[in-house]
């Protein structure tokens, strides 16, 4: 499992892997998300992703990627995917 320090704007770590991986699965299905790059690194489409999904929760709009926020990301993607949506 993965160590959930807060992954801030600029950060760097593989446990942003998997959620960038369910807003790319994410961005096919839903108006929002923007499909971007894989790769750990929390900048760019990553933040505007992180924003996007704070704004729909009614949270503060900080960039910052933690547990909790992963977490709803996951039941979100689940979600999409019983529905048939990714």
């Amino acid at each position: 499992m993965y160590d959930w320090t807060p992954i801030p704007p600029g950060g760097r770590s593989a446990a942003l892997q998997p959620a960038q991986a369910m807003f790319l699965e994410l961005s096919q299905v839903l108006n929002g998300p923007q499909p971007g790059p894989v790769d750990g690194r929390h900048s760019g489409t990553s933040i505007q992703n992180v924003l996007w999904l704070q704004r729909m929760l009614g949270q503060a709009q900080t960039g910052v990627l933690d547990g909790p926020l992963f977490f709803r990301l996951a039941h979100l993607h689940r979600l999409c995917r019983r529905c048939g949506g990714t």
